[in-house]
C-alpha cells in the first residue's frame, strides 16, 4: 500500500524555519514526517484536559523524541493525507493552545 502524504502547515514550516536552530532537533522533527507516511495512527489521540486546549477537530499528537517538541495532526483517509498543523514546545501553556 501506498504511504501517506504528509504535509506541513504553513505555521509549521515557519515555526521549523524560525524557532529551530538545532539541525540535529530540525532532523529529528523531519524524520516524523516520512514515520507519520508509514504509520499515520502512531501518535495518540489528542484529548486535552482544557477545552481551550481542543482544536475545532479530531486530531492526534506525538512527542518527537529527544526533542522539547510535540507535532499536532489530522489524519485524512480519503486523500490518504496526514495534515500536520501545528508544532509546539512541550513547556507551552496548553490553554489557548490553537487559538489565533
Amino acid at each position: 500500500m501506498e504511504p501517506y502524504t504528509v504535509v506541513y502547515a504553513q505555521a509549521v514550516i515557519d515555526f521549523l524555519l524560525n524557532e529551530i536552530t538545532s539541525k540535529r532537533v530540525y532532523e529529528r522533527i523531519d524524520r516524523y514526517r516520512t514515520i507519520l507516511a508509514s504509520f499515520p495512527d502512531l501518535g495518540a489521540l489528542y484529548d486535552p484536559v482544557y477545552e481551550a486546549a481542543r482544536p475545532p477537530f479530531p486530531c492526534r499528537a506525538i512527542a518527537v523524541p529527544d526533542t522539547p517538541f510535540t507535532l499536532y495532526y489530522a489524519i485524512d483517509e480519503q486523500l490518504r493525507r496526514v495534515n500536520v498543523f501545528a508544532i509546539e514546545h512541550q513547556r507551552a501553556n496548553p490553554r489557548g493552545r490553537f487559538e489565533g
